[in-house]
This record gives structure tokens, C-alpha cells and sequence, in this order.
């Protein structure tokens, strides 16, 4: 893999490492960045030198203003990684992308799945990704084809609705420059003029298995990057991407490294699996889905008439919303080892029921709170080791035989590496 130079002009800009590290569990931790690497960050504090294992990050932020640009093209590479960018041309397969603020990358074809030159609506846009997303067995040029028809309106007057359509041309991408696209097209070579152009689809023949990705990086510019490999020189960042490329940007262009990608699964987000094989239902409309009968009332919406997940006067960005009884089991994915999470009763609740929380790990009881009396509300922090645990249950249960007022938040709940 050859590394990909880049240039970036950023004017006056101020090259401080100075960063916020959020860790998995415990308070941020903020100093500069002195180094890092796939397993390690350094960061230098008022109290001295932190080193701190990826596998235990959840971000880093950059004190950066975004870019005021805007994109006038959209690139996806293999890897899922979307570039914003200003200028795209192709040479002996190579692409050379202008981002938003003045980047120059240099990124293989073989990276590239999509390239998109104009906005989309939402209807143009579910076209686009139908393309995108469907089988195909060569490059395809998208043209967008505008059209007008005359609807009748029983006796009123008739009314012209104008209809966007979305086309391709098979064929194979040869060279794209600013102003035209050289296409062979059945053995013909046609020059395709950009502004005709919606976007290009890559084929790629030989299905490629990508390394997953450590975190994935935000530039000032919008572009995120999926990154599987990472390195601190000196005021430069050096990454590559997951489909291929190698990209060093100073840091002054960073804004933000997420490793929640690799190292984090939102129990909100995962499908429960009791393992038994009954079919699951959904139990509220926008909510998660859950199996009717084992598990009762689960949603991953706030409770009703709530504005969001509060508890203890904190609003947390995601949760379970679980009213007894109720039993949740989650495969435990491999890699994950740890389990942590913000229980207790929303403020919106104002008489809370009595009722007990538990988690389990294979059916051992791993963790156990009593809730019903004002000083039981929460928030109660878990932190959970799941070390050789294949299935955990989540169970909430009536401590009085009533489940009136039985309402749990299960906030930020999260499985980590």
C-alpha cells in the first residue's frame, strides 16, 4: 500500500494539540496530545503524563471550527469513510479529491464505490442509493432525466407535475477530468460532459474483506474517515483507511477521532435474542422490537409524555425505557468484555412502584438494585465485567406483585471491548 500525500491549507491556523479524551467509563481526561498509535494514546495533563489503552476510549475531540465550505461533491469509499469535496478528477487509477478546505488526497479507484455530483431531494436520493446498493456487473454513469406531465384533476384544471428520474449507462470508467467523463460505453469511447452527470458507481469484481475499523475520524472540512491504523507525527496525523488509502493531516484539520465504532455496541441498538427461536413482534411504533409475552413493555423511546431520558435532573442521549415485568437477553458479541450503564427512575415519574432490577450473566445474578423509595430514584452507575459471559438478561420485576408505576431508565447502556 503506497502512502497518499496531502496538502492542506489552512490559513493562520494554530496547530495545538490541546484535546478532551473521553474514556469508555470515568470523567474526561484533557491535556495535549503527545502520542498515538492502534493501541495507545499519551496525553500530557496538569498532573503529569496519561497513557490510556484505545480498547478504553470512547473520543477525542479537537478544539476546531468546522469548515464554513459546503460540498459540491460526495464520495464513499469501500469502507463506508464519506468524503465532502470540492474538485474529483481520475489519472492511471487514481483519483485526485479536492476536499472542503483545500485538501489534495490522492485515494486508489479501487477504494471508491460512489461519487455524487449534485444535491438530492429525498426522492432522488432513495433512487441514488437503490443504484448504489443494487447488483451490477460494470461502471455506471447516473444521469438525471427531468420530465413534465399534465395530471387530470377530475373537472378542475389539470396540473403539470415535474418527474426526476434517474438513468445509467453501463460500460468502464476511463478517465474523469474537470469538465468530462471518458467512458467506454459498448466498445464506443463516449466523452460524457460532468454537468449531464448525477454520479459514477464503481464495479469491483473481487469482493474485498476489509480490516474493521479503530475509530473513525471527523475533519474540520465534514469527511469521515474509517481508520485502521493511526500515528502522531509530530504536528501531523498519519492514517489509513480501512479500503486502502494513506492520508497525512495536520492537526489542525482534526475535529474529532470516534472509537466508538470499534469499541462500543448500544444495547439500544441490538436486537434481543432470547434464544429460543419465538418470533418477535414490536410492541410501540418507532421503538425498538420485542418478543411478545418474554418481554413486555421494552422501548427505546423515553417514557410516555417524557421529552427525553432524565434521571437525577441528567439527560442522557440514549436508553431503554423498561416497565415490569420485563426480560431482555443480548448475545454478548465477541471481543466484548464489559458492560456499563446509568439505571433509575425518570423525573418525569413522579410516583415511582417498587421494584427490583437485576442483571445476569448465563442466569448468574451479576447485579442487583431495589427501587421504590425516593432515596432508590438513581442514577446508579454499572460497571460490569463480562469476562467469559456468553448471554446476559435484563429483568425487571414487581417487588410489591403490582407493576404500577414499575418504570425503569436503562440510560448509555453499552457494551465495551
Amino acid at each position: 500500500m503506497t502512502p497518499i500525500a496531502t496538502a492542506f491549507v489552512f490559513a493562520a491556523a494554530t496547530l495545538a494539540a490541546d484535546v478532551s479524551v473521553r474514556p469508555l467509563a470515568g470523567d474526561a481526561v484533557e491535556g495535549k496530545l503527545m502520542a498515538i498509535s492502534g493501541e495507545r494514546i499519551v496525553i500530557e495533563t496538569p498532573g503529569g503524563s496519561q497513557t490510556l489503552a484505545a480498547s478504553d476510549l470512547l473520543a477525542i475531540d479537537f478544539e476546531r471550527e468546522p469548515s464554513p465550505d459546503k460540498p459540491t461533491i460526495w464520495l464513499d469509499l469501500l469502507d463506508g469513510s464519506k468524503l465532502l469535496a470540492e474538485s474529483y478528477r481520475t489519472q492511471a487509477s487514481k483519483a485526485t479529491v479536492g476536499l472542503v478546505q483545500g485538501a489534495a488526497v490522492e485515494i486508489p479507484t479501487r477504494s471508491i464505490l460512489a461519487v455524487r455530483f449534485r444535491q438530492q431531494d429525498s426522492e432522488v436520493a432513495e433512487q441514488w442509493r437503490e443504484i448504489v446498493d443494487g447488483k451490477r456487473t460494470s461502471d455506471l454513469i447516473v444521469i438525471r432525466k427531468t420530465s413534465m406531465r399534465v395530471v387530470e384533476n377530475g373537472g378542475d384544471e389539470p396540473t403539470t407535475v415535474t418527474q426526476t428520474v434517474l438513468d445509467v449507462l453501463d460500460g468502464a470508467l476511463l478517465e474523469i477530468g474537470p469538465e468530462s467523463v471518458k467512458f467506454d460505453f459498448a466498445g464506443d469511447q463516449l466523452d460524457v460532459k460532468r454537468e449531464k452527470i448525477e454520479g459514477l458507481v464503481y464495479f469491483h469484481p473481487v469482493r474485498r474483506e476489509l480490516t474493521p475499523a479503530l475509530c473513525r475520524l471527523t475533519d474540520v472540512g465534514g469527511s469521515r474517515w474509517s481508520v485502521k491504523s493511526i500515528e502522531l507525527k509530530g504536528e501531523t496525523l498519519s492514517f489509513t483507511v480501512a479500503a486502502g488509502a494513506t492520508v497525512e493531516m495536520p492537526l489542525a484539520a482534526i475535529a474529532k477521532l470516534d472509537y466508538s465504532v470499534g469499541n462500543v455496541a448500544l444495547l439500544s441498538e441490538l436486537a434481543p435474542d432470547t434464544g429460543d427461536g419465538e418470533p418477535i413482534v414490536s410492541l410501540q411504533p418507532g421503538g425498538m422490537t420485542a418478543k411478545f409475552g418474554r418481554i413486555f413493555q421494552v422501548s427505546s423511546l423515553p417514557p410516555l409524555g417524557a421529552d427525553g431520558f432524565r434521571i437525577g435532573g441528567k439527560r442522557y442521549a440514549s436508553g431503554l425505557s423498561l416497565h415490569s415485568p420485563a426480560t431482555l437477553v443480548y448475545r454478548v458479541p465477541a471481543g466484548f468484555h464489559k458492560l456499563h450503564a446509568v439505571a433509575g427512575v425518570d423525573d418525569s415519574i413522579v410516583t415511582p412502584g417498587q421494584f427490583v432490577f437485576q442483571i445476569l450473566g448465563d442466569g448468574k445474578e451479576l447485579f442487583r438494585h431495589a427501587f421504590g423509595d425516593p432515596e432508590s430514584r438513581g442514577p446508579v452507575l454499572i460497571d460490569l465485567d463480562l469476562t467469559g459471559v456468553r448471554r446476559i438478561s435484563i429483568v425487571v420485576d414487581p417487588a410489591d406483585g403490582q407493576d404500577i408505576g414499575d418504570q425503569l431508565n436503562l440510560c448509555d447502556a453499552r457494551l465495551t471491548k
